[in-house]
């Protein structure tokens, strides 16, 4: 058994690594079914509140994530960027201070799936770079 592994080390993580990454992106998209109910909800509280919502997620608001995976974070973005990250006007072009305290204080029925949405799509990157840097350090 202790050669088995040895021999066919490559073969082993490479499926390992391909079972991670079809969890993660089901995961994600599970969250996605979840969180598209809760999205619609809180930009009716976010319209009714502030008027519209951000320029970026304006723009993209009929992304999908199968369809345009891009728009898709955009659309989503000032929801999972203001939950998961301090206040910046750069990323929330044209929302208040007041208005990510709203959606900061929103019910955490409504934004906990944005939150694991977004820490899973953080740890995705974390191990695709983190897979990438390995394979490129062994190979030197």
């Amino acid at each position: 058994m202790k050669d088995y592994l040895i021999d066919n080390y490559d073969a082993i993580s490479m499926t390992l690594f391909l079972m991670a990454m079809l969890i993660f992106v089901l995961i994600i998209f599970i969250s996605y079914i979840v969180n598209k109910d809760n999205y619609h909800e809180i930009v009716e509280l976010y319209r009714a509140k502030y008027g519209e919502i951000p320029v970026t997620a304006r723009i993209a608001c009929h992304a999908s994530l199968i369809a345009t995976p891009g728009m898709y974070h955009a659309k989503v973005g000032f929801i999972m960027g203001t939950l998961i990250y301090p206040y910046n006007r750069v990323t929330n072009h044209n929302m208040t201070l007041d208005a990510y305290k709203f959606i900061r204080s929103l019910p955490s029925k409504l934004t906990l799936g944005f939150r694991v949405e977004g820490i899973l799509w953080l740890a995705l990157t974390f191990v695709v770079v983190i897979i990438v840097l390995e394979e490129f350090l062994i190979r030197i």
